[in-house]
């Protein structure tokens, strides 16, 4: 009897241990499905998204682009048609002036018709000479501050020598004035720059006396 009943009671055991089991297995991190994930750090989430906002932008951009050079080519391609002239292809699409192609028709037309290349298109020859430089003077900026400054000199002396006029003048006319006023009258009044007189009618004059009269 105890023989048959211990298989059993280890196959209970082996029952109850494996929820156990179970349950530890479902803990383990190795089996969880987002554990392989490493969380994202706020700096490199705005990077990311704005590298995408930037790849979403160029994208657009292009996009108009490709739209804006269609939109010219068919615009060409009517105006060429319009014309009566065949579209280019490419670098063909990129046309020369209409006196360029002119002048490249008559040519094609009359082959013995060339250009000189020393010769104009209104029959005149061009002169391919060099021109020879004309030689500047190095001293040629000094020689013209030299005569500015002379220049200078000559009207501040002039200038200086008609204020010593003027002083010499003044000075002179204080002189005279000086002797003036030292001198009496013949009443023996002494003489005023500036006098009041009673004529005969009784009517006040005044007078200044000037200096440049002598008495």
């Amino acid at each position: 009897m105890s023989s048959k009943s211990a298989p059993k009671s280890v196959a209970r055991e082996k029952q109850h241990r494996r929820p156990y089991q179970e349950h530890d297995r479902s803990k383990d991190s190795s089996n969880r499905p987002f554990s392989s994930r490493r969380n994202l750090s706020l700096d490199t989430f705005a990077q990311r998204k704005g590298q995408v906002r930037a790849l979403e932008e160029f994208k657009k951009r292009k996009e108009h682009k490709r739209l804006q050079t269609a939109k010219a080519l068919r615009k060409y391609q009517k105006v060429m048609k319009q014309e009566g002239l065949e579209a280019g292809k490419g670098a063909s699409r990129k046309r020369l002036p209409t006196d360029t192609r002119q002048g490249e028709e008559s040519v094609m037309e009359n082959p013995k018709i060339a250009l000189d290349p020393n010769e104009t298109g209104d029959g005149e020859v061009a002169d391919n000479h060099p021109k020879k430089r004309r030689k500047t003077n190095p001293l040629e900026k000094a020689v013209y501050k030299a005569e500015q400054t002379k220049q200078q000199a000559v009207l501040l002396a002039q200038q200086r020598e008609e204020q010593e006029k003027e002083r010499q003048q003044k000075l002179r006319q204080r002189k005279r004035q000086s002797k003036l006023l030292q001198k009496r009258t013949k009443r023996g009044q002494p003489i005023m720059k500036h006098m009041v007189s009673k004529d005969d009618d009784g009517n006040y004059q005044f007078s200044f006396l000037d200096t440049r009269i002598t008495l």
